[in-house]
This record gives structure tokens, sequence and C-alpha cells, in this order.
């Protein structure tokens, strides 16, 4: 807050003489492209903004108006219009000045107040937070995205000079910025098509949460780099060298190098070391056209090999955020595996830059299909607030939206829909239209009929059958649904239909599930019935049906009580434990609590969770030992065969002897025994110890006891035991 009252002109409109000059850097980009107009409107916001800021000071002690002029810099080497530019540089007046809304918009107009207020909305944003008030203020930002895109441009780029300068916060705030960098800000930058900022803000947020493993990458990238420049500039002198001469004048061609936290994440997916990920050698090709892009593609395969099943055509089929390109892999030179993107100049633009390099302010073509495809995700955001049931829905669809690969589909017409990888024909029919969705009863793909609940892949043609009736909601398809379009569908019409209808499809559920189990409903009559229903913790069996019907319980579940119910008539105290195979539940996947997690072979209690499903949590966490024999939504939980080899997370604390190694000692230990290792926190706890927390991959518990044995035999560990969150 400024020490003084602020000048009038903040409340006034500006005459001449008031006006600031810009910074000089500010000038000269704006200049470039912006006429007189829009420049001196730059001006006004300036001005205002200096003189608001006035007094207040960052926390490296230089003056705050350095912050929005830097972020202003970053929208101007964007080419952004001048709306943007002025509430890029008024973006903090409404939260730590005397401004109100009403100023700005007299000053500048409606455009610039509304960016201005949404993003100083988005800053207030909390989205490691689970409270009601952090996911209104989410749900509230991103319908404030979907009319007008530019508030989560300003927002991206303020992160972006926040993260550069992150080192003069406190270690705490480091780490929750950065991890709402990663969460949130990564992923929209990637939804809207900005790859570089994106790619920048994951790295940047990476260092701050993991130095060590940063500094580790960053060194073995710098000691490989030699050899690597000598063979990628070999290369890409070939590649240039036969598109030339096969008339392909205007080309060129780069090394396309991946950022730091990318290396880390395919290190840690897919389970490779880091000279499997850096030997696959990456390039770019630019040329003039469509036409030129196809034909570079096939002069690249006739004089390199091409590996098997590794082409994608995003020019044909362009991803939702806008991208378009074609990506081939190769065998060059020596049997090199190598990357190759061929785009045009304007694509490439795009791929860097997104939405902003085709801004619909800044150019006549506003129905442009670049336009529409990287906007098509925020428009649908209208929709999706319609159909949720509160601010907490919508945040969850938001984040797993956000979060997701895709697969691209076609209809028999030949239209073209990117989907989440693991979406079903349910999901497929709700992106199409809300009615046809509605209305499903079966699907063909690629002309033979396949279940409603099979998963599709990208390249497939998929037929929707419908009945002129509509069809009979199934409850139990909120189980394989992948996408917020359709669970949100699905839960808005479920909550429409009549309640007598629920009911029945609830006793139809419940008696199916009681069938398999060789009983029924009529067995469970007078106070058994009571005692059951009280466990459940609904007040009658109508409002039971009622629930299962509406799809807020799940029939296997519910059935587990029944079964238990007529055990503890029979005199078995303790209900029956529901079991998990193959880390399902009743064909229901689970999710592993990240607060304990759980591994193969623990005591291990399930968590009935309207919004994720079944959740597993070890016995002994204090998130779920308070409610075990109060909570009906909590049950036991038994392992039963696992099939196939799936690897648990788990995390360990180690105490050690401080001296110069120690890490690489104890990562050895795992190395040695084929043990991934997740991440590694370390901590000093004093002149002589120091502490690690350590996440590893294991199959099973016998595997863990197994590994945490050979730790603690190592002559500099003074500790070493798992942490599951226990009191």
């Amino acid at each position: 807050m400024s020490e003084h009252a602020l000048p009038s002109i903040l409340i006034n409109d500006f005459s001449e003489n008031d006006i600031l000059r810009l910074p000089p850097d500010l000038y000269k980009k704006a200049s470039t492209y912006l006429n007189k107009s829009d420049t001196k409107k730059i001006q006004k916001a300036y001005t205002l903004a200096f003189y608001a800021h006035e007094g207040q000071l960052r926390r490296d002690g230089s003056k705050y108006i350095t912050h929005p002029v830097a972020v202003s810099n970053i929208l101007l080497d964007l080419k952004m219009d001048p709306d943007s530019i002025c509430a890029a540089l008024m973006h903090d007046v409404l939260e730590d000045c005397d401004v109100n809304k009403n100023n700005l918009k007299k000053l500048f107009g409606d455009s610039v107040a509304e960016i201005v207020d949404g993003v100083s909305k988005l800053g207030k944003l909390d989205i490691t937070s689970k409270s009601d008030q952090d996911a209104n203020n989410l749900q509230k930002m991103m319908l404030a995205m979907s009319k007008d895109v530019r508030v989560v441009l300003v927002k991206i780029c303020d992160r972006l000079h926040n993260m550069r300068t992150i080192e003069h916060l406190p270690r705490s705030k480091q780490i929750k910025k950065s991890k709402e960098t990663i969460e949130l800000y990564g992923p929209l930058a990637l939804r809207i098509g900005m790859q570089d900022i994106r790619a920048e803000l994951e790295d940047l947020a990476f260092r701050c949460i993991h130095p060590l493993r940063a500094s580790m990458l960053e060194s073995a990238i710098k000691k490989s780099s030699g050899g690597r420049k000598r063979i990628v500039s070999k290369i890409r002198k070939e590649l240039k060298k036969h598109l030339k001469s096969n008339g392909i004048e205007n080309v060129g061609v780069k090394g396309r190098e991946k950022n730091i936290y990318s290396i880390y994440r395919k290190i840690k997916s897919k389970h490779k070391p880091f000279s499997e990920i850096l030997d696959v050698y990456g390039f770019r090709i630019l040329v003039d056209s469509i036409d030129e892009c196809y034909r570079s593609l096939g002069i690249i395969h006739n004089y390199f090999s091409p590996i098997e099943n590794r082409f994608k055509d995003y020019i044909a089929i362009p991803k939702s955020n806008g991208y378009q390109a074609l990506h081939t892999s190769l065998l060059a030179l020596n049997a090199f595996p190598i990357e190759v993107q061929i785009q045009t100049r304007n694509m490439s633009e795009i791929a860097s830059y997104g939405i902003a390099a085709h801004w619909q302010y800044k150019t006549a073509d506003k129905d442009s299909n670049s336009e529409l495809r990287a906007t098509k995700w925020l428009s649908g955001l209208i929709d999706l607030q319609k159909k949720s049931r509160n601010p907490e829905e919508f945040a969850q669809s938001i984040k797993t939206d956000l979060d997701s690969d895709e697969v691209f589909l076609f209809s028999p017409k030949g239209d073209v829909y990117a989907l989440r990888k693991g979406s079903t024909p349910i999901d497929f029919a709700y992106e199409v239209h809300t009615d046809l969705g509605d209305t499903i009863v079966g699907c063909k793909v690629n002309r033979s009929e396949v279940p409603l609940n099979v998963e599709l892949e990208t390249g497939q043609t998929v037929e929707i059958i419908t009945s002129k009736n509509g069809s009979e909601l199934d409850p139990s398809w909120l189980n394989y649904v992948v996408t917020s379009k359709a669970r949100s569908a699905i839960r808005s019409r479920l909550r429409k239909q009549k309640i007598s209808d629920a009911r029945k499809a609830g006793k139809v559920m419940l008696e199916t599930e009681l069938k398999r189990g060789g009983s029924s409903l009529d067995e469970y009559r007078g106070p058994s019935l009571k005692k059951i229903l009280d466990s459940i913790g609904v007040t009658s069996l109508n409002k039971l049906l009622t629930d299962l019907g509406l799809g807020k319980r799940t029939g296997s579940i519910i059935a587990e009580r029944f079964y238990s119910g007529l055990q503890i008539r029979e005199g078995i105290k303790e209900p029956k434990p529901v079991l998990i195979i193959d880390n399902k539940i009743e064909s229901v996947t689970v999710r592993f609590a990240r607060c304990c997690l759980p591994c193969y072979g623990d005591n291990v209690v399930a968590h009935s969770d309207t919004e994720r499903g079944m959740v597993i949590h070890h016995k002994r966490c204090k998130q779920v030992t308070p409610f075990i024999k109060k909570d009906p939504r909590y049950m036991p939980a038994i392992w039963g065969e696992n099939k196939k080899d799936h690897l648990y997370k788990v995390r360990i604390d180690i105490n050690t002897e401080d001296k110069v190694g120690v890490l690489s000692d104890v990562s050895s230990v795992f190395a040695r025994s084929g043990i991934n290792i997740g991440y590694v926190n370390t901590k000093t706890i004093d002149k002589k110890f120091a502490g690690f927390e350590i996440q590893i991959e294991v199959k099973n518990k016998q595997e863990l006891r197994q590994i945490m044995q050979k730790v603690r035999a190592m002559k500099i560990t003074t500790s070493c035991k798992r942490n599951i969150n226990e009191k």
C-alpha cells in the first residue's frame, strides 16, 4: 500500500502532462507493431501502475513496478494486443492498491478491467488447498477464462516472471508456488499451446523442488553435449542437403533439445536409464507450406530408415490445443535413432506460443480453425459448470482434464474428435453431443460391435447406436467414463431422474449384486435390516435404493455390507472385508492414498469416496484410524491374488552419518537391488548426521523388508523406517 494518497489521475482521466514515458525496452517493443494510439493507452496504464505501486518494494529490494513491467515485456515478445499489455501492467493494482474496478473501466474500458479482475482472482487461488473457497475461486477463474482467454495468458506470464525470481521467497513458499506451477500453470500453458513457456515454467519449478536432481541431470546433459553436438550437426547437414537437392529450397533444420523436466518425467514414467532417454536425437524441419511438409516426409523416408509404428500426422488431425506437425522416427547415420518434426513456419510459431501466436484481437480471421481448436476446451467450461453439482466437483474435473494424454477418433462422417486417453464409447457420445450420450444403447468401432466400456484407441472410427426412446441410464457408467464432460452429464442426468425411477434402478442394481452371492433382498427384514442400514449410515431402505440409483453409492460395496449383516446375525462379529485383486475391487479400479502409500501385503482399509472411487489406506494411517469403526464409508480390505506385475510406491526415512558421498552410497544399495527411486528429499539433522526421505517402488511388502534390511546393514546408517503417516 502506498504511504500517501493516490494522485487524482487514478480517479479522473489523464491529461497529456500526467502521462509518464514508458521504460525504453517497453517502448521499443511496443512501437515495432502497435500504432501511436495503442502505445498511448499503454503509457496511461504504465502511469497508473507506477503511481499505484509507488513506495512498494519486492522481496529483493527492487521497486515493485519492475514486476508488472517484466510481465508486460513477456507479452510484448508474444506480440499481444494492447489491452493485454495494459492489463499486465496493472494486474496487481486491484489487489495491492487503492484502485477499484470502476476506475479501470472508466479509464481503459470493460475489456481491460475484466482481464485485471480475472487475474487478481486467480492470484488468490490456492490449488493445493481442499477448502470450499479455493474450489469456488477455481470455478470463477475458469469461467472468466472461458469468456476471455487473455486472463490466463496474462497470469501465465505473471507466474513465469515470479518463477524466474523465486529465490527471494521463503523456502516453504518456493515449494508451494512450484507445485502450483507444475500442477496448474504448466498444464494450462500446454492446453492453450504455449509449449516454450510451459517448458520453462516446468524446468524452473523442477529446479526449485528438486535442486539436487536437477543439478545431476544438467551435469549429465553437459557431459554428453560434446559428442552430441557433433552428431546433431552432422545429421542436420545431411537432412538439409537431401531436402534441398530434392527441391525444398527454403528449408530450416534445427536440433531439438528436451527440457530437463521432460527428461526427468520420462525417466520416472518409463523406468529407463538417463542414457536411453538422451540417446534419442530430436530435429525440427521448417518449410513454407503443407505440401512441402508431406514432400519432406517422403524425401527423408527415402534416405533414412523409418522406425515401424512411429509416425503421427498431427497436420491432418491437429491436437486440441491447435498444435500441427508430422512426427516420424528414423534410423540415421550409424543406426542412430532420431525423432523428426516437420512443420510450416506458421505451425512452429503456434507450437511455441500457442493461442498468442494467432490472437483473435489482432487478426481479422476470427474464425480460423486453429483459433477454434485452441479455444474449444475453454468454451466447454460453461457447459461443465452447469452440470457440476458443486465447485469441488467442477475443480476435480478441471484438474483431471488438464493432466491427460489424448486419443484421436473419427465419426462415420470423418469428423475428428480428441478425447482423454482411456475414453470409452460413452465418453465419445457425450463429446459429440449431450443428446447422443443420453440416447446411446450400443456402439460400433471400425464397423464391429463392441461393449460400451471398451477403451478407444487413436485412429478408430466410432459409430454410436441410439434409441429414439432414449437409453436406460446405468449408474455403473460412472465407473468407466473418464472425461469430465461425460461424468458431469451422467451425474446431472442421474440427479434429474425421478426419485421413483432412481429407486427402481437402485433395487435392480442391489438385487443383481446380491444374486451373485447367492442371496436376495427378501432375506433381510426387521431388526437385522435396521442394523445393516445403521452400519451404512442411512435411515431407510428406500433412501439406500435411491442413493444407489442416483450413483451416490457403489452396488458391490453395499452388497458386501448386506452379506456381512447375515454373518453378524449368524454370530460372526467382524464384517467381511472387501477383496483387492490386481488393484481392483469388484472390477472397480482402486487408488492408493498418497498420505500413507500402502503396498501389497500391508494391513489396509478401503475408503469409498464418491469423487475418486475406492481409495486404499494403510490401516495405521492417521487419515483413517478415527473413522474405521464410526464411518460406514471405511471398511476392512484384504489382498487377493496379484496376477499382474504391479509396482507400489512407498516412502522410507533414513538417517545416516553426514559425510561426503553418503547419498551416492545409499542410492547404490537401491540400484544394485533393481529398485527404482522416485524422489529423494534431504535434510541436515546436525553437524554429524543427515536425514533422507526416499520414495521407492516395490512389488510387495516382502521386497520392501529386504531392501530396508540392506540399508540398515550399512555402517553409516543410524536408522531406517517406513513412513506410513502414523500419529
